[in-house]
């Protein structure tokens, strides 16, 4: 049965020591969380530019996601992908083909699949 730390009945103890130590990592980052940002930004559009300032134009969008084989579930490919957000090129575009060594624990996702995506 699970608890509200997701621990789970049967987990053994070198299991449950990870999920303290994440608990203690998910809690500092969520202490460093920021909901808005502190400088001013825009999106690019034709058209405009001439009246705003170049330092406050979303230079690049980026993006990243993982997905895995049917067949082996602990091997992935990780991708991450960057555009020029004024034309759309991409302009850096990488990709990692991994075996991941953490199992999927519901509550801890971030922990399985960031080292993954670790370019």
């Amino acid at each position: 049965m699970d608890d509200a730390q997701g621990y789970q009945e049967g987990d053994d103890h070198d299991l449950v020591m990870q999920k303290q130590e994440w608990i203690k990592t998910q809690d500092m980052l969520k202490s460093k969380l920021i909901l808005e940002d502190e400088f001013a930004w825009s999106l690019p559009s034709v058209g405009s530019g001439l009246d705003e300032p170049e330092w406050c134009k979303l230079k690049y969008i980026g993006g990243t996601d993982i997905s895995f084989l049917k067949e082996d579930p602990s091997t992935a490919c990780a991708a991450v992908v960057v555009l020029n957000a004024d034309t759309l090129e991409v302009v850096h575009e990488e990709f990692n083909v991994v075996r991941l060594q953490v199992p999927y624990i519901p509550g801890f996702l971030a922990f399985r699949e960031s080292r993954a995506k670790g370019f």
